[in-house]
């Protein structure tokens, strides 16, 4: 019985506020996100996908650019369309590039929070979770239109 008591604290480790307690790696993120849509914005050509390119088959993230693109036009269906969790990688791009911007007792004080939001919820574990799931699922059982879309 000590066995599933034991994976529960794996489950709600803060893994969000250990991304926002390293600052630069939060403008890195920031920036990196900031000028891939840009690219994409204006039909340039941004980074290929590394999975994709390595094994010949779309990753979880497949699509994300295009939606979050689409979603940053006000086109939510066609972003939704193009992958299910474009509101969520957006909401997590803006906190953890905002938070790296943040004076330091604002930021602590909001990776504190943070990270007892992860440890009463266990939310970021459970998105990941689903990510995978969701992925799973394209990739299983709507493969063609699944990688028809990330062309």
């Amino acid at each position: 019985m000590n066995r599933p008591a034991a994976a529960l604290p794996r489950l709600t480790t803060p893994v969000l506020a250990q991304v926002l307690e390293r600052r630069v790696m939060g403008l890195v993120i920031g920036a990196a996100a900031l000028v891939h849509l840009v690219l994409m914005r204006f039909d340039l050509p941004a980074w290929p996908c590394v999975v994709r390119s390595a094994v010949g088959i779309p990753c979880p993230g497949c699509g994300l650019s295009r939606a979050l693109t689409a979603l940053l036009h006000g086109q939510w269906r066609d972003a939704l369309h193009l992958h299910a969790f474009a509101p969520v990688i957006l909401g997590g791009l803006v906190l953890i590039s905002g938070m790296a911007l943040l004076p330091e007792a604002a930021r602590r004080r909001g990776i504190e929070a943070v990270a007892r939001f992860e440890r009463r919820t266990g939310l970021t574990a459970l998105l990941l979770v689903t990510l995978v799931g969701y992925w799973l699922t394209r990739l299983l059982f709507f493969r063609t239109a699944f990688i028809d879309s990330t062309r």
